[in-house]
């Protein structure tokens, strides 16, 4: 099966087990934007931690997507054996957390279904020949990355914006930044959500290499802050820290690190030995690296605050 079209057939299946899907916005062919929300409140009288999990915003990283699923799948199961284990355990600080966790599925739908069906997704023969064109002619998108404007949403974002050393002024397949900062319906879209959420923390994923960032010019206080949160993430993934702040800007992570001033991490999945786009079966193996990372987060900021 195609698999934007397992995507639509993922969603359904969540609905049939009670996980509704959240609509935050639209694409800009107007296919819809979808959040799940899980919830653990233990006291409502205290500010649960919140965590936005957000992916998919290259159109070829799709594997993060649905390991977003996966994640979704996990974590529902996750909150109600922590609920089990209350009396049990009464001393724990991390099972007496409240938390709220956000995963935005897929911010780049229109890429990733014309990624996944090619051409063949679009019916206005104008569009499809911009695409083409965007393209650099090629009439193969499986290696796309931007939305369906040629803008690559991952440098559109108010963020020392059109400062990267890779960054493109023309319309292209990847690393075109825009015409202005947060021009893109997509961009507007996660950044209302995330103003909406208030997240104490976010993270980003996207494929390929193994590698966690943190930084992007904090100061030194927030930087220590980060860095030990970024320390659990290697510990549990064992990927690889990496600095690349002074290259890659304009980033989701940038934003809210520059704009809200939180912890914020991009992490790379797929070892990069593998080649683009990366393959549902090396799903198990990114699942299993990656599926920690939330609760031992939460357990260091239950431990630690």
């Amino acid at each position: 099966m195609n698999e934007y079209n397992l995507y639509l057939q993922k969603i359904n299946e969540l609905k049939n087990i009670g996980l509704e899907p959240i609509k935050y916005g639209e694409t800009t062919l107007g296919l819809p934007m979808y959040v799940y929300k899980l919830s653990k409140r233990i006291d409502y009288t205290k500010k649960p931690i919140k965590v936005l999990v957000q992916a998919g915003i290259h159109a070829r990283e799709y594997i993060t997507t649905f390991l977003l699923f996966s994640l979704v799948e996990y974590y529902n199961v996750r909150i109600f054996r922590e609920l089990s284990m209350l009396n049990k355990e009464r001393k724990s600080k991390y099972l007496n957390l409240n938390y709220e966790l956000y995963f935005a599925i897929n911010t780049n739908v229109d890429g990733f279904r014309l990624c996944t069906m090619g051409l063949d997704s679009i019916k206005d023969n104008k569009l499809k020949d911009k695409l083409i064109k965007i393209n650099q002619g090629n009439k193969d998108f499986s290696l796309y990355k931007a939305n369906i404007n040629g803008v690559d949403l991952n440098v559109n974002f108010d963020a020392k914006w059109g400062q990267g050393k890779s960054n493109k002024r023309t319309e292209n397949f990847e690393n075109y930044i825009g015409k202005n900062p947060n021009s893109e319906i997509e961009t507007q879209n996660l950044i209302k959500l995330t103003y909406d959420i208030k997240p104490d923390l976010t993270i980003s994923y996207h494929s390929k290499g193994e590698e966690i960032y943190y930084q992007f010019f904090q100061d030194k206080v927030n930087l220590i802050r980060d860095e030990n949160l970024a320390k659990v993430i290697q510990k549990t993934t064992k990927y690889n820290l990496k600095n690349v702040s002074q290259v890659s800007v304009g980033g989701y992570k940038d934003f809210c690190i520059q704009n809200l001033g939180i912890p914020s991490f991009t992490i790379e999945v797929g070892n990069d030995n593998y080649s683009h786009p990366i393959g549902l079966d090396k799903l198990p193996c990114i699942f299993k690296q990656n599926k920690y990372v939330i609760s031992n987060l939460l357990k260091f900021l239950a431990n630690n605050n």
